[in-house]
């Protein structure tokens, strides 16, 4: 083993210790962190290169040899894993003073792909919900949690709309909810009858349910007197598990888009329900429904 690379696996070796000892990292992330730099420490020896001979073209060398130079190519998402484990790496090193100039500066992430969204079966998330409407018991509790699920499929709301919406936003006579967005920006979306149903009848039972005075709609035990993000989630998870797709919320504002421009909903309309400032980020869901893509295709193929 050379000099140099000894110096690199010292280098290593203290920086492992560091996280280990100091910040109190597992045996597992600890030994991710050392499989991640190693990669690199391998590149540089390869190339005959010093910590310090380190440039900007150097770390998009790094990306490049990643993306290829194995038989099974790490993904976008690995690399970018072994980028950020370098970066601390670096950092370490640049404040102990064992370099002189910090190379994790020079990382550039590669784009990830685009996920399409995901989104439950139309006529899954329906029979799920008339199932939870037959068996659950009408306690407070399975009353207020069916509300909740029904107001994100229902309105394509954001979960921090939903846990901040307060008494006076829902305006039964004239059956919308008032809706304060992303940037502060306000929109009205209309209730469902379903949706009016499910909120009557919770209001039978949020007086027992308040631990605290809060204008909140969706009351809890958080220190506000409502639900908290984390307790909403939760909620979520929970029911859309029995639906056989686990989605977090925003999957079921996902499945909302997704179900009304299926039938025939505007996109412009859409646009504005679920408060998009662009209509590039609701042409999204354009692309992910095939009973949609099915029913263009059957229209419009001469021998479909």
């Amino acid at each position: 083993m050379s000099v140099n690379e000894s110096s690199y696996y010292e280098s290593l070796d203290m920086f492992l210790s560091y996280i280990r000892l100091n910040k109190n990292y597992s045996v597992n992330t600890t030994e991710a962190y050392s499989r991640d730099i190693n990669y690199f420490i391998d590149f540089l020896i390869e190339k005959k290169l010093s910590f310090e001979d380190i440039t900007p073209r150097v770390m998009r060398e790094f990306s490049v040899y990643l993306s290829t130079k194995f038989s099974n190519p790490f993904s976008p998402s690995s690399v970018r894993r072994i980028l950020s484990s370098i970066k601390s790496f670096s950092k370490f090193l640049y404040k102990n003073s064992y370099i002189t100039k910090n190379f994790g500066n020079f990382v550039v992430y590669p784009k990830l792909p685009e996920k399409l969204p995901k989104f439950i079966d139309e006529e899954r998330i329906i029979t799920t919900l008339n199932e939870l409407e037959k068996n659950l018991d009408k306690t407070p509790t399975n009353v207020r949690d069916l509300t909740i699920l029904y107001a994100f499929y229902l309105t394509g709301m954001r979960i921090s709309e939903v846990t901040s919406l307060k008494l006076q936003d829902i305006d039964l006579s004239s059956k919308v909810i008032k809706i304060k967005g992303k940037g502060g920006k306000s929109r009205v979306v209309p209730i469902h009858p379903k949706l009016e149903d499910k909120v009557n009848e919770y209001m039978k039972y949020r007086g027992v349910m308040l631990t605290k005075k809060t204008s909140l709609f969706f009351v809890g035990e958080s220190r506000n007197g409502g639900l908290s993000i984390r307790q909403m989630r939760n909620i979520i998870y929970k029911y859309t598990s029995l639906m056989g797709s686990r989605l977090s919320p925003h999957g079921l504002r996902h499945s909302f888009a997704t179900h009304i421009l299926d039938n025939g909903a505007d996109i412009r309309v859409v646009q504005e329900l679920l408060g998009h400032s662009s209509i590039s980020t609701t042409q999204r869901y354009t692309h992910t429904s095939l009973k949609r893509l099915r029913n263009i295709y059957k229209k419009a193929h001469p021998h479909a």
